[in-house]
């Protein structure tokens, strides 16, 4: 079975057409967790050294270098979306790599201010590898800022005989249905979204905490945004962000 990160360089158009689509739509919500990001990090950002770590095509990497870092890297283990994201650089101080989330091979030791990562972990095989590799990357009092999918409420499921939803008779949300929540490592959802196509990979809420503090991290701040309006997505939160401290 492929690792959910060599997937990507399979489905680089699908992938980047569905990010273009949710940067379209100020209600979606990696714009609430760009809001929550930069409230974080505020002016920690200015003359910082960032990575983005598994940057896609780079639209975190992109804002965040308008807020007055000195540099910010973006990394990719992807090779096409790394090419995308320094065709699409439109920043002085922005740049761009191939390199392992795991290894960070490109970056000394202590080099880097603050490491960013949005909604990347859980496409991530070896999250405790990623986890000392952002240690030993950061220097002391670095932040580590990064938003995933809710591990509680987005486990494994696989369409069509299980759905993630629970609907009503005219066919709204009602309920999420969690059936899986113990059984950590890779799943694939089936059907034709991000997760049918690259699928990811479950942890407990517990197993990334505990391996974060594990790693060295002192744990800042949990997020869990939800959506604007109305409905279940207004009630259960899809993403969490987690911030901690080297």
């Amino acid at each position: 079975m492929k690792s959910a990160t060599s997937v990507y360089d399979e489905h680089v158009r699908f992938y980047v057409d569905f990010v273009d689509r949710g940067l379209a739509d100020k209600t979606d919500i990696r714009h609430v967790l760009l809001e929550r990001i930069e409230s974080i990090l505020g002016e920690r950002l200015v003359g910082a050294r960032v990575c983005d770590i598994a940057c896609g095509e780079g639209y975190l990497s992109r804002l965040l270098e308008r807020r007055g870092p000195a540099e910010v890297v973006g990394v990719d283990k992807s090779t096409e979306l790394v090419g995308i994201a320094q065709l699409r650089s439109d920043g002085a101080n922005l740049q761009f790599r191939v390199d392992d989330a795991c290894r960070l091979a490109t970056f000394d030791d202590g080099s880097t201010d603050i490491a960013v990562s949005q909604l990347a972990i859980m496409d991530i095989e070896d999250h405790r590898a990623l986890f000392r590799s952002v240690h030993r990357v950061l220097r002391a009092g670095g932040a580590f800022v990064f938003s995933l999918l809710h591990p509680c409420f987005e486990g494994p499921f696989r369409l069509p005989d299980e759905p993630q939803f629970q609907v009503d008779a005219d066919g709204g949300q009602v309920a999420v249905l969690v059936r899986r929540y113990a059984s950590e490592g890779f799943w694939r959802s089936g059907g034709s979204g991000v997760r049918g196509h690259m699928g990811a990979y479950h942890r407990t809420l517990s197993t990334l905490i505990n391996d974060l503090l594990a790693a060295g991290f002192t744990l800042e701040r949990i997020d869990e945004p939800i959506a604007a309006g109305g409905g279940l997505a207004a009630q259960v939160p899809r993403t969490m962000l987690i911030a901690a401290r080297r």
